[in-house]
């Protein structure tokens, strides 16, 4: 099993404090993948395997383990003695009341818990009221192109070649481990149906499926353009199909929740503070978008940005889309009291677009950091403005 280094770091640094792990993430992302890596770690750091219980409620063993009082005596019938005890929990929404079972188990017993969940759902509401301040928040996405190069064995030195794979055959760990053509389409297939299916429709209660899947091919098809439901319902209104902004919000949010869909918010650089109009939607995998709308190679521009927001992402900022005045800026990127602006562009060695690109940045009146990326390997670095090639960016070769 290949170790996604970055994240087992994140398990391995909150090992044994008092806060509930939660590792989040799209279906098949590798948050199952994570916990036996977390569990051989565990194992080498000296923890005996009768210390560490498993569940995974995929499996269809721990189908009567689905109500708190069950859960309860089952873990308690596998106490050790006084000694520290791991409970690593696999799809845990499927758990009853789970936030106040899982909250329950912290309380009761001489354990470290860490649990997954594909659905961000799970943290609204009630949910919320059991676990605020008690649990740590880690998010897993499918692999960057630094891990897809590791995952399929190419060279790194070559990248550039292997760039189009990438946006084509998408992400996900198990698609990149797949050699054949015809198992990489059969695993999209299987991945496309238990996403769309079960995590959005059957459990959004969604019952008109065609209306649905005319939004989200909208949204996949217009990823990084500015948009709203009420946009999208004029849209489809104008296409003959009724459907109401309401119905349209419901599904990009069930979308959102499942982690199929990223909202990037518009952030007024000026006024700081959040806009709730027009922001942009970003997919969580090219793959997964090909298998919806069909492998196109026009809009690369905005796919290539869709790529550099997800690995802003990955590097543990927040994001959203800045708007100074009329102009636009494509990503603020915040992490603690660190703060960049991005314009990302296929190429910018054409005058107007660099000017254009160039003018967004330089109207923002602070001293933050700005960076230009592009796929051009000349230095196009001016007034400040540092230009940055989009394989060093991904690939990890710039420090922020």
């Amino acid at each position: 099993m290949i170790v996604r280094k970055s994240y087992l770091d994140k398990l391995t640094q909150y090992r044994d404090n008092d806060f509930i792990k939660v590792i989040t993430g799209v279906r098949r992302s590798g948050k199952s993948s994570l916990l036996v890596l977390f569990k051989e770690y565990l194992l080498d750091q000296g923890v005996e395997e009768k210390q560490i219980i498993e569940i995974n409620y995929e499996k269809f063993q721990f189908d009567d383990l689905k109500e708190g009082s069950s859960l309860h005596a089952f873990l308690n019938e596998k106490m050790v003695n006084e000694q520290r005890m791991y409970f690593l929990i696999d799809e845990v929404q499927e758990i009853s009341e789970w936030a106040k079972v899982i909250n329950s188990l912290r309380v009761s017993f001489n354990a470290d818990i860490y649990v997954t969940g594909s659905n961000s759902r799970m943290f609204s509401g009630e949910h919320l009221t059991y676990l605020s301040g008690r649990y740590i928040e880690i998010k897993v996405l499918p692999l960057s192109f630094k891990e897809f190069l590791d995952f399929r064995g190419y060279d790194e030195q070559m990248a550039e070649a292997y760039f189009n794979e990438y946006l084509r055959i998408g992400s996900f760990p198990a698609v990149s481990l797949a050699g054949q053509q015809e198992l990489v389409e059969a695993i999209l297939s299987g991945l496309f149906d238990s996403i769309f299916t079960r995590d959005i429709i059957l459990r959004g209660n969604i019952r008109d499926e065609g209306s649905f899947y005319k939004v989200a091919k909208f949204v996949f098809e217009n990823i990084g353009n500015s948009t709203s439901a009420n946009a999208i319902k004029n849209t489809m209104i104008s296409s003959g199909h009724k459907i109401t902004s309401d119905t349209v919000d419901n599904y990009l949010q069930l979308m959102c929740d499942a982690h199929m869909l990223y909202q990037c918010e518009r952030y007024d650089i000026r006024g700081k503070e959040r806009l709730k109009t027009n922001g942009k939607y970003y997919v969580v995998d090219t793959g997964l978008r090909n298998k919806l709308i069909g492998y196109r190679q026009g809009n690369l521009g905005h796919v290539i940005e869709n790529i550099v927001f997800l690995q802003l992402l990955r590097l543990g900022y927040e994001v959203n889309v800045g708007k100074n005045m009329s102009y636009e800026v494509d990503f603020i990127a915040v992490k603690g009291v660190h703060r960049l602006y991005f314009q990302v562009s296929l190429s910018a060695l054409d005058e107007l677009t660099y000017e254009r690109e160039i003018n967004s940045l330089l109207k923002i009146n602070d001293q933050y950091p700005k960076y230009l990326i592009t796929m051009d390997k000349i230095d196009l670095s001016k007034d400040g403005i540092l230009h940055v090639n989009l394989f060093d960016f991904l690939l990890e070769k710039v420090d922020f």
